[in-house]
């Protein structure tokens, strides 16, 4: 990353030591009442079961581990890229500097990433402290957490740069992360789908991010599922970045 591209995202990241006081509620305290609403409550009535592997409060705060990083990563790269090019116009400003829009779009990657890696950490934090997954183990997600925020993140970006009005993410959200958060194996195992909706969702970032999670603090899955998970997600990383990377390219085309 150039010293043009770290001047982008330290400048989003000051920006949001303003802001961050809004974006609490989505990115914590949500995923926080989604874990004792759903994981604590209906997770008395659920037996542990060979379908998931562990208790069901431990299964869906994994799940949601993944998911808030997720979530937190499309939110962020929505509507602030939107704004950058509609609204404030910021990325058109730093056109007028010697960075390019390669380096912008790095930066505001790298930020958003930051953003997300935050609060995955401070929720794995809340999760170990309910005693969720092995502490020594669930240092090993840390690493990952970028590679989740990344895998969304960037082809947001791609659509972000791309729309011309904002309530095109009225669609993206309600057809697009919405349903990917209810059907990735985040309050169930997706086995339980029928067979062609089941093949359909192993292509969505956040299936495999969830697997991964649960991999490292519950000790489920192999090595060769891990290995395809961080394959999916690498898929959906680098395929993202260069469409986004040609999306703020002809954007930014004076």
């Amino acid at each position: 990353m150039t010293s043009l591209a770290v001047a982008v995202g330290a400048h989003l990241l000051t920006r949001y030591r303003h802001t961050w006081r809004d974006s609490v509620f989505n990115s914590f305290l949500l995923p926080l009442c989604l874990l004792v609403g759903i994981g604590w409550s209906v997770g008395r009535h659920v037996g542990p079961g060979q379908a998931l592997g562990a208790p069901y409060f431990s299964y869906v705060g994994t799940g949601l581990l993944a998911a808030s990083v997720v979530q937190i990563g499309a939110a962020e790269s929505a509507w602030a890229v939107f704004g950058g090019f509609e609204w404030s116009r910021i990325y058109h400003a730093m056109r007028l500097t010697p960075a390019q829009p390669a380096e912008i779009l790095t930066g505001h990657l790298a930020a958003v990433v930051a953003r997300a890696t935050l609060g995955g950490v401070g929720f794995l934090l809340v999760i170990e402290a309910f005693g969720v997954g092995h502490r020594w183990t669930a240092l090993g997600i840390v690493p990952l957490l970028p590679v989740f925020a990344l895998s969304i993140a960037a082809p947001v970006m791609t659509f972000s740069a791309t729309i011309r009005h904002a309530g095109m993410f009225d669609v993206l959200f309600r057809l697009g992360i919405v349903p990917m958060a209810m059907f990735s194996g985040i309050y169930f195992p997706l086995d339980v789908l029928p067979a062609l909706p089941h093949a359909l969702t192993q292509a969505l970032p956040l299936v495999h991010a969830a697997g991964l999670s649960r991999m490292l603090l519950l000790g489920t899955g192999t090595a060769r599922e891990a290995v395809v998970h961080l394959l999916c997600l690498a898929t959906w990383t680098v395929i993202g970045t260069a469409l986004a990377r040609r999306a703020f390219d002809r954007r930014l085309a004076d």
